[in-house]
């Protein structure tokens, strides 16, 4: 039986075509090891979050794009997961070649590329990207989901003009829907107001 919060909803059931990438629940993300709390590759948010990126994946469809979501809902215990994880000694070189080459693991929280505490967890926050119907390939963002450098800032002055029209275009349309990006990850939307502000959620994504 499920452990998810009758408030929340699962984004394939509100948002038609959707593509659920869901990395935590997997080991190709930035700490290489299935993230606790992640039982399954699906996506999760408040229900009116969710209703709200269903605006916006259907206006993506009408330009012949869909969304791709990496996260969504983020259990509390993933997040103190990434706590213990930054004070633990490398021992990945290879992953963090992938995601963080220029910062140590703490470095990622006095950057603030991590928080201590994440609006995920309230059911609010979403990262996204955008993918091509016809090619079935990812928008060119300049870098990759989860990618710890200034070229991540969402108008880093690294990027190509075509990788910045793309970054604007997933910002536009998420505005669209009432989110709000965070300038240092050009895939991470909160949704504005909140619906749960002063509310965190540990249930596992199953």
């Amino acid at each position: 039986m499920s452990n998810v919060h009758p408030d929340f909803i699962s984004l394939l059931d509100v948002c038609p075509g959707i593509k659920i990438q869901a990395d935590y629940s997997t080991i190709q993300n930035f700490t290489g090891q299935v993230v606790p709390g992640y039982k399954a590759q699906k996506a999760y948010m408040a229900r009116s979050s969710a209703e709200a990126l269903a605006k916006v994946q259907r206006a993506a469809l009408e330009q012949g794009l869909s969304l791709k979501v990496f996260d969504a809902y983020r259990p509390v215990k993933a997040v103190a997961f990434f706590q213990e994880w930054a004070k633990l000694p490398e021992t990945r070189p290879e992953v963090k070649a992938i995601y963080y080459p220029k910062f140590t693991r703490m470095n990622l929280f006095e950057q603030g590329f991590i928080a201590k505490q994440s609006s995920h967890s309230r059911g609010s926050a979403v990262d996204l990207t955008l993918f091509d119907l016809k090619t079935g390939l990812d928008m060119d963002m300049g870098s990759g989901f989860d990618y710890f450098d200034v070229i991540s800032h969402t108008d880093s002055p690294l990027i190509t003009d075509e990788q910045r029209r793309n970054r604007m275009l997933l910002k536009d349309l998420m505005e669209l829907g009432g989110f709000r990006n965070f300038f240092q990850e050009w895939w991470h939307f909160s949704r504005r107001p909140e619906p749960f502000p002063d509310t965190t959620f540990d249930f596992d994504v199953e």
